[in-house]
């Protein structure tokens, strides 16, 4: 997972990177798994899967992100990441 130093943001390149992202984000919340796994209708199993990258449903991926208070943006690779507040 690739985290420039001057923006807050992740650039996940693939689904193990995603995971870390949502566990990061989740542990910055002070949410533990299960907390997590509440908010978003699931179980404490399928948090722990989608933070090591492993197979979960697309809709419980951007439970996750929207329970986070995140977003997500797809971009073209190498290409820089411009956010202006």
């Amino acid at each position: 997972m690739e985290q420039p130093a001057d923006t807050p943001f992740f650039r996940a390149m693939d689904a193990k990177s995603f995971g870390a992202a949502i566990r990061n984000a989740r542990q910055e919340r002070r949410l533990t798994q299960s907390a997590l796994a509440e908010l978003i209708s699931a179980s404490r199993h399928t948090v722990v899967r989608l933070e090591q990258g492993e197979n979960v449903s697309l809709e419980t991926a951007m439970a996750a992100v929207r329970a986070l208070e995140r977003d997500v943006a797809l971009i073209p690779r190498f290409s820089r990441l411009d956010v202006k507040r």
